[in-house]
């Protein structure tokens, strides 16, 4: 992420970085020689369109990381109960899957 980086090489050059956030991006806003600023909204100059477009992505991969655990969680308990060998084959590749999937996810 570009934000991070910036974020991070102004805090090396000895920026402090503040509990407020920027009220345009949700950025932590920085402070260096008297002088607050958010360094995203300097060096990128997002747009509030833009930032909204990011929220929504990460709230929507949020979403579907819940989901996943919770399917998984659904399967160890079906598998729990399970006594038919073709079910348990079945399941077990299920649980597979989304176990892979909210790996790479993470």
């Amino acid at each position: 992420m570009k934000e991070m980086k910036l974020i991070s090489t102004e805090l090396l050059k000895g920026a402090k970085m503040l509990s407020k956030h920027c009220e345009k991006c949700g950025y932590p806003l920085l402070e260096k020689d008297g002088r607050v600023y958010c360094i995203v909204c300097e060096k990128l100059g997002k747009d509030e369109k833009e930032v909204k477009e990011e929220k929504v992505k990460i709230n929507s991969f949020d979403n579907i990381n819940t989901k996943i655990y919770k399917k998984i969680l659904y399967l160890v308990d079906k598998l729990d109960k399970e006594d038919d060998v073709s079910r348990i084959k079945e399941i077990g590749e299920a649980l597979y899957i989304l176990l892979k999937i909210n790996k790479k996810l993470r």
